[in-house]
């Protein structure tokens, strides 16, 4: 078990269902919330090692849960990555304004989750490249760009 744990902030059922399992498939603990005033909650209360957060949820937007986290030296150091159906490149900037660590679109492959997740440090590169992303290259994450775009701001 990697002893990590993946607060998961995604008000559509199936698409929560889906991420979920793909995390624990990793070994990875999924913490779910369903709109943002209950991800506030849950970051302060389960301390998550990290925010997959969804910019369109319930009672406060994604970028207004992103902004606390970042704003809080208490909890300002835990990566966020969204993970949306907003697909335009501005969405992606202004993302990274209200301080997202990651960026990726929806529907993304099970591969690219988890690549982002080696990348941020959350599992180990050697698990995922053997069970799940076999031409996954640790560091090369800047941009990808494929039928759909995923971003993340690790690298520059």
């Amino acid at each position: 078990m990697l002893n990590k744990r993946i607060l998961l902030v995604e008000d559509n059922p199936t698409d929560k269902k889906i991420i979920s399992y793909s995390l624990i498939q990793l070994g990875l603990k999924v913490i779910e919330a369903n709109d943002g005033v209950e991800a506030i909650e849950k970051i302060y209360c389960e301390k998550p090692d990290l925010v997959l957060l969804d910019i369109m949820i319930p009672k406060l937007s994604g970028y207004a849960v992103c902004t606390q986290i970042k704003s809080d030296p208490q909890i300002q150091k835990i990566p966020v990555i969204f993970c949306t159906s907003k697909n335009d490149e501005s969405d992606y900037h202004e993302a990274m304004k209200y301080g997202a660590d990651g960026y990726l679109t929806k529907p993304f492959k099970h591969s690219e989750i988890l690549a982002m997740i080696v990348e941020l440090g959350m599992a180990q590169t050697e698990i995922c490249e053997k069970k799940y992303i076999p031409t996954l290259k640790k560091g090369c994450i800047r941009l990808i760009t494929l039928p759909h775009k995923n971003y993340t701001n690790q690298f520059a």
